[in-house]
């Protein structure tokens, strides 16, 4: 997904997030906008707008010292969203589905975000979204794709990546592989170091993930997949893969031009994104890549 006109006003609101949690010293956080609006400004939109927001994290981390101004945000999410699993996994298995309940609680979990100013309450969001029918859900194409996957030829058994995203919503992301674990081979990925509140090893660590699939990082600390900076190991785990599940915006946004078989499981958090897909501002989607490659 190209950036839009509609992204710079968001750049701005996400150095505004992140300087506020950097410094409290109002004529610094003047000063680290300034250079956020300086940076900007005639600004290329030929990217991501995940990609291109890397401009401004970088800005309030030069200017403030603070490599990690979310810290303290991830681990409040990550014991937030462990406290509902013991409730939400009785939930599942009690489900006549319960791989499709795992997977809206997977994307409910996505309203975890602390940079686009939309408030949450990760409890009552999941108790309202488990009952709502999602905007976009190409969960039968996923049925179909997993069933191909389970029943891959390969000697090393069928392969599935999954893409995390933030903090919190990786607890949510753990019950939803706790279920495809039982159908093939699941590798997850996190962020090599840190970047807003998307989840890192130490997050995947905090909620078990480690316990039920390998865990390996992307090699970054970029917004979403940057195919120049990504590590080897996760980059053979993706071409490797029969099939990747990705998590939120920045994954969509940097992946949906991809070839491979794909499904975004995201929230539309924005005006722009949500237009990019045809939706309404803040629905739930689970979409099939339209760059899906040949079998």
């Amino acid at each position: 997904m190209k950036a839009r006109v509609g992204c710079i006003p968001c750049f701005v609101k996400q150095g505004l997030s992140a300087v506020r949690l950097s410094t409290q010293d109002p004529v610094a956080q003047q000063r680290v906008l300034d250079e956020v609006l300086r940076r900007i400004q005639g600004l290329s939109l030929d990217s991501s707008p995940a990609l291109l927001s890397q401009i401004v994290y970088a800005a309030v981390r030069e200017m403030t010292g603070v490599a990690d101004p979310f810290a303290e945000a991830r681990r409040r999410t990550n014991r937030l969203a462990l406290a509902l699993l013991p409730d939400l996994r009785r939930r599942i298995a009690a489900s006549p589905d319960p791989l499709h309940i795992a997977i809206k609680a997977a994307l409910i979990g996505n309203v975890v975000d602390f940079v686009v100013g939309q408030a949450f309450d990760l409890e009552r969001d999941l108790a309202q979204g488990l009952e709502t029918d999602l905007a976009v859900d190409d969960y039968p194409a996923f049925r179909a794709a997993l069933k191909d996957c389970e029943t891959s030829a390969s000697s090393a058994g069928p392969r599935l990546l999954y893409i995390c995203d933030n903090s919190g919503e990786i607890a949510f992301d753990r019950l939803l592989i706790e279920d495809l674990r039982t159908r093939c081979q699941v590798t997850a990925s996190v962020k090599s170091r840190p970047i807003i509140n998307d989840a890192t090893m130490q997050d995947a660590e905090e909620v078990g993930l480690p316990a039920v699939a390998k865990v390996i990082e992307t090699g970054s600390d970029d917004i979403g997949v940057n195919w120049s900076r990504a590590s080897r190991e996760f980059v053979e785990a993706f071409r490797a893969a029969d099939l990747v599940i990705a998590k939120g915006q920045g994954n969509f946004e940097t992946l949906d031009e991809t070839p491979g078989e794909i499904f975004f499981l995201l929230k539309a958090k924005c005006p722009e994104v949500a237009a990019e897909l045809g939706v309404a501002e803040g629905a739930h989607i689970f979409l099939r890549s339209r760059a899906r490659r040949p079998r």
